[in-house]
């Protein structure tokens, strides 16, 4: 297995970045419908290599049945993001494609990111995959990152508080989900809120049992949210301070 910041981790670090950093500069001139027809062909790319993958290296687990582990089903905070680039690709609804991309800025960002820093798939001696896991999270934090450069998509304090409400009612059905569909080990932990993703983290562990970890985790999602949606909140403040002063005049 290769270790967290580790040869290999690092070396794949050193690929994903400078594709991050151009991302930034080159996101204004590409339109919207072709960022998501993009992720969409990346994603679907991305899961069939993932899929057989798995399958294919747990053919003996299941007698030979071409079956995918339970903890390898796309319900993570990032894997999720397949089904909403889907959702965006084929709805006409504009205010759902709004709804889903107010989800989709801080969860491919900072998931992105986190997924990057944190490498959990990656750390498997097989390349196909671990090219796949950095892909594809590179490809998402891109995205986050066209989001908040493009002047085709305005966010509001509003897609702040439905990013939150979002957030959080996906933290809980996970609990379910985990619960539902655990096999008697810890190897079905979707978005982390069973346990965290790597032993041995400064922060999010299990030293002081699981209820600190889940309060830990909410209040990390809670600032990562909010500073991802920094600006639209300084000025919604702006407007509110602004407006009392032109009715106290």
């Amino acid at each position: 297995m290769h270790d967290l910041f580790g040869t290999v981790h690092l070396i794949s670090l050193s690929i994903c970045l400078p594709i991050i950093i151009l991302s930034i500069f080159i996101s204004k001139k590409i339109k919207l419908a072709t960022v998501i027809k993009i992720l969409l062909i990346g994603g679907i790319i991305s899961e069939t290599i993932k899929v057989f993958f798995y399958v294919i290296h747990n053919i003996d687990k299941f007698d030979g049945w071409g079956y995918l582990p339970k903890g390898d089903l796309p319900f993570h905070l990032c894997s999720i993001q397949i089904i909403l680039i889907i959702i965006l690709y084929f709805s006409k609804n504009e205010n759902l494609k709004k709804l889903l991309m107010s989800f989709m800025l801080p969860t491919c960002l900072i998931g992105g990111f986190a997924a990057l820093l944190i490498a959990t798939y990656s750390s498997r001696n097989f390349p196909i995959i671990t090219i796949q896991y950095f892909g594809f999270h590179t490809m998402i934090v891109c995205f986050a990152i066209f989001l908040l450069r493009t002047n085709e998509v305005e966010f509001t304090v509003k897609d702040y508080i439905h990013s939150l409400v979002m957030l959080f009612a996906c933290f809980f059905v996970a609990i379910y989900l985990n619960s539902w569909i655990r096999d008697g080990d810890n190897s079905v932990n979707f978005m982390y809120v069973s346990g965290p993703p790597q032993e041995g983290l400064p922060y999010l562990n299990l030293n002081q049992g699981w209820f600190v970890y889940i309060l830990r985790y909410f209040a990390l999602a809670l600032l990562c949210d909010t500073l991802v949606y920094i600006v639209p909140i300084i000025k919604w403040i702006k407007g509110k301070v602004k407006k009392n002063k032109l009715v106290e005049e």
